[in-house]
C-alpha cells in the first residue's frame, strides 16, 4: 500500500468524504471493518458492499487506487480460498474427497470480507492526510493523559510511522539498479550477486536510519520544515456533512442488526 505520493495514499479532493472530520472518518471506518468481520451471512455483507460501492462512487476519480490496493492482496486471497477449499470439512465438490464445497463457500465469504475491509481502510487513507490521522489518534487517546500517559509523544510516533511509509517507497526506488548494473551483476554469476546484494542492503539501511532519525528529531522539535501534528477543530457542534454520515452509520447499524 505504498505509493509515490509524499503523504502516503492521500489524494487531494473536495468530495464529501474528504471534507468529513478525521475523527468521524476513523470511527466510521473502524465500525465498518468490525461489522464486516462480524457478518454472519451474505445479506449483511451485501449491505456493507453497497456502502463501500457508494463510498467509491463519491471518490470516483480515485477509485482506481482502491482497486489497485485490493489487487495487491490477490495472493493472500488466493491462499485463503485454497486453504478453505482443501482443508475445510463438509460436503465435497464434484465427488472429490479433497475438495470441500462448504470450504469453497466459506473461503469466498472470507475473501470478500478481507477485500471489503481493505477497501474501507484504503478509502480512509486516500481521503485523509497523515497529519489528520495522527491528530485523530491523539484526540482519542487524550483522556489517558489524565493517568500520566504521554499521549502527545504517542501522536508524534504515529505521525512518524505514517510519514515514513512514502520514505521507504522513495528509498526502494533509489536502490533499484540501473539496467547496466543489472547486466554487470548477471555477468558475474551467483558469486558476484551476493556481495552486490549485501552492499546494496547496507547502503539502503544506512539511508533509512539517517532519514528516520532526521524525521524523528524534526517532529520532536516541532520543526516547521517538516510536518508536525496538526490541531483539529472542536468536534461539537458537528458540521452538516458529519451529521449526515453519523445518521447514515446509525441507519446502517440498525439495518445490519435487523438483517442478522
Amino acid at each position: 500500500m505504498i505509493t509515490k505520493t509524499e503523504n502516503g495514499l492521500y489524494q487531494p479532493g473536495q468530495s464529501l468524504i474528504h471534507r468529513l472530520d478525521p475523527r468521524i472518518k476513523v470511527l466510521s471506518s473502524l465500525t465498518l471493518v468490525v461489522l464486516t468481520f462480524a457478518a454472519s451471512d451474505w445479506i449483511q455483507l451485501a449491505m456493507l458492499l453497497v456502502v463501500a460501492a457508494g463510498a467509491l462512487l463519491v471518490i470516483s476519480p480515485h477509485a482506481w487506487l482502491v482497486l489497485r490496493v485490493c489487487s495487491m492482496l490477490r495472493w493472500l486471497l488466493l491462499f485463503t480460498l485454497l486453504m478453505h477449499l482443501l482443508l475445510s470439512p463438509g460436503r465435497t465438490l464434484w465427488g472429490l474427497s479433497w475438495l470441500s464445497l462448504d470450504g469453497l463457500s466459506l473461503g469466498v465469504f472470507v475473501c470478500v470480507q478481507i477485500a471489503l475491509a481493505a477497501t474501507t481502510t484504503t478509502i480512509l487513507a486516500i481521503t485523509t492526510r497523515i497529519e489528520d490521522l495522527s491528530a485523530a489518534f491523539g484526540w482519542f487517546v487524550k483522556p489517558l493523559s489524565l493517568l500520566g500517559c504521554r499521549t502527545d509523544d504517542w501522536q508524534k510516533i504515529v505521525l512518524l510511522a505514517l510519514g515514513f511509509i512514502p520514505v521507504v517507497r522513495e528509498e526502494m526506488r533509489l536502490s533499484v539498479r540501473s539496467e547496466a548494473d543489472c547486466s554487470a551483476v548477471r555477468d558475474q554469476g551467483w558469486m558476484g550477486r551476493w556481495p552486490a546484494f549485501c552492499k546494496k542492503m547496507k547502503a539502503f539501511t544506512e539511508r533509512m536510519l539517517i532519514r528516520g532519525d532526521t524525521m524523528a528529531h524534526q517532529i520532536a522539535a516541532n520543526d516547521n520544515s517538516r510536518r508536525i501534528p496538526s490541531a483539529l477543530l472542536p468536534i461539537w457542534p458537528l458540521s452538516l456533512p458529519d451529521r449526515c454520515i453519523v445518521a447514515a452509520m446509525m441507519l446502517i447499524m440498525t439495518g445490519y442488526w435487523f438483517t442478522g
